[in-house]
């Protein structure tokens, strides 16, 4: 889960999107920050949770252009609570409207992060996983 010291971050974008400028500048952000960044486009919950598991990574970060955070979100935490992995911190940026916010942290996502968010807070809150 740790790369020197490191928090491992996969950051996945949902399957049936293609805008990706944003979480492809978030992944830049983050490896200059030194975490490893896994990223992987075009992927289905059941995808994510493997991959989480195969990397062995600390935090998932999911990108939506789109509404599907509603079906998608669900089901990733689901999965990772089957798979005893409920201690992945998970966040979710893109194009998410403020009132879908606090139903998203019901879910259990710790942060998300819109355009134009602080990537100081990003840093900083990837770096505590590599603390636990």
């Amino acid at each position: 889960m740790k790369s020197n010291g490191k928090a491992k971050v996969l950051l996945v974008k949902h399957w049936m999107e293609c805008h990706d400028r944003g979480v492809k500048s978030v992944a830049a952000i983050l490896r200059d920050a030194g975490f490893e960044v896994v990223y992987i486009v075009y992927m289905r919950p059941e995808e994510i949770v493997a991959a989480a598991m195969e990397e062995d990574v600390s935090v998932i970060g999911m990108s939506f252009s789109t509404g599907a955070y509603d079906a998608h979100v669900p089901e990733v935490m689901k999965l990772l609570k089957e798979k005893g992995m409920e201690d992945v911190m998970v966040l979710v940026g893109g194009l998410i409207p403020d009132e879908d916010i606090i139903w998203l942290k019901e879910q259990g996502i710790r942060e998300v992060f819109g355009a134009g968010a602080d990537t100081n807070q990003l840093i900083e809150l990837v770096g505590t996983a590599a603390r636990k």
